[in-house]
């Protein structure tokens, strides 16, 4: 549905987006000088310059930054329209997007993905990795569909669709001198150098919020935004992490990490969720995917 924006606004969007002429070009497969005239002509039709060159690369204006947020909006209506239009008979075509937090892309989510396509061989899906923070407002901001994250803040504009618990755990190498351990508590775990996702993930937001509590500090050696570096630093037997049982689903046997639970209640009680806007309606395609989604947690909740 892309022939619904003019040349004009098209091709200034991905220029927005690419920050680059050249890169735009290459993306859209037509001509830099192209693309330049078509923006002097919007930037006519408005009466105001667009984009600013600077170091950093080409820029939007405020004229452009507001220009961009209409061709945006515009551009998602073109995407309900489309899935609109596919939705009248069976679900053959669709796309989806979603916003997931890295830990989903351990097991639950690809093999999701995986039994949709059989199914459904003509939906697509667009997939974004954040934190939890970044998930619910791009679900807000209805840059996705559906957003999957771990103690997603309670909102009255997010539609919760679907939980599950994910009671968080200690993660280390099975030499590391905790190891022999049943349980531990937050501040054992944190008398020992420890490897944490930064505050853009819940769980550090509810380590933060269990070590406060006992009026404990979180002061971690390591500190990311990257699951698989903590499961790295995990594996090397300097570090002790905290993470879900999705972030471990597959890590027994002949893995070298292994799983402790945390007594904290905080740290018992979290969940994973799957939640939409109130205000955007789903398509078909979304609508199916969410079910595929509840079936597989409600079958195997621990690969999730």
């Amino acid at each position: 549905m892309s022939s619904l924006l003019s040349p004009a606004l098209r091709y200034f969007l991905e220029v927005v987006r690419s920050g680059s002429i050249r890169l735009a070009s290459e993306r859209l497969h037509v001509a830099p000088s192209a693309i330049s005239r078509q923006i002097v002509l919007l930037e006519r039709e408005v009466g105001a310059p667009l984009l600013i060159r600077t170091r950093r690369g080409v820029l939007p204006t405020e004229q452009g930054r507001i220009v961009a947020t209409y061709g945006n909006r515009i551009g998602r209506g073109a995407e309900r329209l489309r899935n609109s239009l596919d939705d009248l008979g069976q679900v053959r075509r669709g796309r989806v997007s979603i916003a997931t937090v890295e830990g989903m892309l351990n097991r639950g989510l690809p093999d999701t993905l995986v039994s949709l396509r059989v199914a459904h061989p003509g939906v697509s899906v667009s997939v974004q990795v954040a934190g939890t923070h970044e998930v619910a407002e791009a679900v807000l901001r209805e840059n996705v569909e559906i957003g999957i994250a771990f103690e997603t803040p309670r909102r009255s504009e997010l539609l919760l669709r679907q939980r599950w618990a994910q009671p968080l755990q200690a993660v280390m190498r099975g030499d590391h001198p905790l190891a022999h351990r049943k349980t531990l508590t937050v501040g054992e775990i944190l008398t020992h150098p420890h490897a944490l996702p930064d505050r853009t993930f819940g769980i550090r937001m509810l380590t933060e919020r269990a070590a406060a509590e006992t009026g404990g500090m979180v002061a971690p050696v390591a500190e990311t935004n990257s699951i698989d570096l903590c499961r790295s630093l995990a594996r090397s037997g300097a570090y002790v992490t905290v993470l879900p049982p999705i972030a471990t689903a597959g890590e027994t046997g002949a893995s070298s990490l292994h799983m402790i639970p945390i007594a904290d209640p905080i740290m018992r009680s979290a969940t994973m969720d799957v939640f939409t806007a109130h205000s955007r309606p789903l398509s078909r395609a979304a609508e199916t995917l969410l079910a595929y989604l509840k079936r597989r947690i409600d079958e195997q909740p621990e690969a999730f």
